[in-house]
């Protein structure tokens, strides 16, 4: 087994995708710019080992995929994470992988079904955790399944999802955490920087008020990352810049209005089109700062780090899916997204206990937004202690939650798409939704208004969840446009669809 290799200079520079033939001898991989390419390994991907022995499919510690030839089979790796996936399609004869779900379905020329209301639902249930997710996507050439963590094996018939190795470490205590946490961030760091990689790589954090930003700028402060993304306020107007941490830190802050992409053309089309949600399009302010670098963020360290999680099994249940709206956005940017709090993530138990030990008492603030753990660690590197984890903020933009919804440009086009697809609505015996912003955002302000009134009334307040936090009519199909109109970065692909 092997590959070839097939380089699309026009695709978005870190997307690829491996077209695998039954019987075949070689595996075809279609690939962007700044995907790495070797005779034994291809990725866009950063792990804690050698980059020349290439064994990213050896370990759970790993952001970014690609595909490792082990024998006569080849291992497709996702991310160690759910903030990113891999995204298949099974057919008779042969299977089709990518690392971007748009990537897949321009190339298949498949269709998503634009009548469908509840991607967001589907999209948000990899929350569920890693077994419980809506595995399935269905497309008008098949369902596309969609893997997050685990890894495929393509052993010249068949895939298989398989579990990704898992690390045999301790974690008794939390001198041990934090040596793992350091040691892997050496190694990581030693990977990034290896001369071997043909396009070179540099760390870059990322700084806010919280907890989870400061604690892993902190760890990679040690091993030479030394600018952080600043995002200087929430879209709700609140003062979450971590400036002032940076300084501490000894790294430079690279500040960006946390409210830009409300004036770019268009922005929120990758990060919808990677979710459903949107949340992370305040990113899309700063594609070029994020161009060859490693991107390390804090996402999860809600439940990693805090004392009250709940859920400690192996199985990466989350509280949101925050980080996963970056998906294809990253693709488009040329950078590697590495949430560190998914390291040992499924040694959560252990790590909670540390959380919970009386050794931590010194760091722990007692009250529910308090993470001793992180507080322990920054703290050491002298920040001190009303610098940050003070109040909780609300960073990230969930677009169909959001008043102001999309960007003006985005809207207009939203609504001809709408319209362009009414037809199909009708065919079905369903009724579109109206393309009206005015009238949309008058019903979403009016929903919120029932749900903040129906907490307050004993007799019907679980009616409160039924419209807090869901799209309206209209919102609920913003993921099928958007991947509609992601998909133009992939142009004509006529090799696939010739054979077809």
């Amino acid at each position: 087994m092997g590959f070839e290799y097939e380089l699309m200079s026009n695709w978005p520079c870190q997307a690829w995708l491996a077209e695998c033939r039954k019987g075949g001898q070689k595996v075809t991989v279609y690939h962007g710019s700044r995907v790495d390419v070797t005779q034994e390994f291809f990725c866009e991907a950063v792990w804690p080992g050698s980059y020349e022995a290439g064994e990213f499919d050896q370990t759970d510690v790993v952001a970014g995929s690609g595909g490792r030839i082990r024998g006569k089979d080849i291992i497709f790796v996702s991310s160690g994470s759910t903030v990113d996936r891999l995204s298949m399609l099974r057919r008779d004869d042969g299977v089709w992988l990518s690392n971007s779900l748009v990537c897949l379905l321009s190339i298949i020329d498949a269709e998503l079904d634009p009548t469908y209301g509840y991607y967001y639902k589907d999209l948000y249930s990899v929350t569920y955790g890693i077994d419980n997710y809506q595995r399935f996507l269905s497309s008008s050439k098949g369902d596309i399944e969609l893997v997050y963590f685990d890894n495929v094996l393509w052993d010249g018939s068949v895939a298989s999802v398989i579990p990704k190795p898992t690390a045999d470490i301790e974690l008794a205590n939390f001198g041990q955490y934090l040596g793992f946490l350091e040691r892997t961030m050496e190694r990581m760091a030693e990977n990034i920087q290896s001369q071997s990689r043909p396009k070179q790589l540099h760390m870059l954090g990322t700084l806010s008020t919280g907890y989870d930003s400061p604690t892993v700028m902190t760890l990679a402060s040690r091993v030479g990352c030394d600018e952080a993304i600043c995002f200087d306020r929430t879209h709700l107007d609140e003062e979450d810049s971590g400036e002032t941490i940076a300084s501490y830190l000894g790294v430079r802050p690279i500040v960006l209005s946390g409210t830009a992409w409300r004036h770019l053309q268009k922005p929120e089309i990758p990060f919808i089109a990677a979710n459903s949600m949107g949340e992370e399009v305040r990113f899309s302010a700063a594609e070029e700062t994020l161009a060859g670098r490693v991107l390390l963020t804090g996402y999860h360290g809600d439940k990693m780090w805090g004392k009250h999680t709940k859920h400690l099994g192996p199985n990466v249940v989350r509280g949101d899916p925050s980080g996963l709206g970056l998906a294809e956005f990253r693709l488009w940017a040329g950078f590697i997204h590495c949430p560190v709090p998914f390291w040992a993530v499924r040694f959560i138990r252990d790590v909670n206990r540390i959380s919970n030990d009386p050794e931590m008492s010194q760091w722990d603030v007692s009250d529910e937004y308090s993470r001793p753990i992180c507080r322990r660690i920054v703290e050491s590197k002298g920040v001190p202690r009303e610098a940050f984890g003070v109040n909780k903020r609300m960073a990230s933009v969930i677009i169909h939650n959001y008043d102001e919804f999309l960007t003006p440009s985005s809207m207009q086009d939203f609504l001809l798409w709408l319209k362009d697809h009414r037809s199909i609505w009708w065919g079905r015996g369903r009724i579109p939704p109206l393309a009206s912003a005015s009238l949309d955002r008058r019903l979403h302000q009016a929903a919120n208004l029932f749900a903040d009134w129906a907490k307050q009334q004993p007799a019907i307040w679980r009616m409160a969840s039924w419209f807090e936090g869901k799209p309206t009519y209209l919102r609920r199909f913003i993921f099928p446009w958007a991947v509609e109109r992601a998909k133009a970065q992939y142009g004509e692909f006529a090799p696939i669809k010739s054979r077809e």
